[in-house]
């Protein structure tokens, strides 16, 4: 694996002061701790350490690599003129669903993602996260698109739409308060439509649209729109369902999540 560039750590570290400067914003403060996942490439991991060094040891209450966050596989070993042509034969064939030889398709990329998500819900719900603690994936570029697809659940085409955000920009997911308390009448809410992706995150991702960024699993009886509170005011979904909070990194779950990919 190649190592990062002086412009990609240069662009990893102002991706940990910018995550920095939003945290501090939504928190009021220094007062919350990050935990960070990783994809195992070298780049990735070079760009963990840029982002890490924005923040103080206190503020990482930890961080794990997955496999799973890894970019698309392009085939064992690639030169540039049959990637070429592979590439052309892609566009005939369709982008998403297209399998490179030795290597991945778009929708393979979404299986494994899949899996990652559906971990990762687990471990929210389960309280493996502090009240006031946020997650922060470090991925690439068509993974994360992937990652938005199957958290939002994107059909194809929207996906196909959607652009790569530009190198070291975080996105942010952020909380939404739908003004269910948990003791109404027949109330329940998947763990993923309590995130929404943020107005200025959607500025960046071309080709998002505003019915792509957010979901819901509300009944009927109990819908309504969103309120408009700040991200450190909104509770986080851990709280709402009460979960043993021995072994989380604080006390419950995460409360925002700052995610961003491509390589360099």
């Amino acid at each position: 694996m190649n190592p990062q560039t002086p412009l990609g750590w240069q662009q990893a570290h102002e991706a940990g002061h910018a995550i920095r400067r939003h945290m501090e914003a939504a928190k009021g403060g220094t007062n919350y701790q990050l935990y960070f996942y990783t994809s195992p490439y070298k780049r990735s991991l070079q760009t963990y350490e840029g982002i890490r060094d924005a923040f103080a040891s206190s503020q990482v209450c930890g961080v794990q690599e997955e496999v799973q966050l890894r970019e698309q596989d392009f085939g064992n070993f690639q030169d540039a003129e049959g990637k070429q042509r592979e590439k052309q034969e892609r566009l005939r064939f369709g982008r998403f669903f297209y399998r490179f030889p030795n290597g991945e398709s778009g929708a393979d990329v979404y299986d494994r993602i899949t899996v990652f998500t559906d971990h990762l819900i687990r471990d929210i719900n389960a309280g493996r996260f502090g009240h006031n603690t946020s997650l922060v994936l470090v991925t690439h570029g068509l993974a994360l698109r992937i990652f938005l697809m199957r958290w939002f659940h994107w059909s194809v085409d929207q996906f196909m739409q959607v652009y790569n955000p530009p190198n070291g920009v975080p996105l942010v997911l952020e909380k939404v308060n739908w003004g269910v308390h948990p003791n109404a009448n027949n109330w329940w809410m998947h763990t993923k439509s309590f995130y929404r992706l943020s107005s200025d995150s959607m500025a960046i991702l071309q080709g998002c649209t505003l019915d792509m960024c957010t979901i819901s699993y509300l009944p009927s009886s109990a819908r309504m729109a969103p309120t408009s509170g700040g991200l450190s005011s909104i509770e986080s979904p851990s709280d709402l369902m009460s979960p043993d909070p021995a072994n989380a990194c604080d006390q419950s779950a995460a409360d925002q999540w700052a995610e961003f990919g491509g390589g360099w």
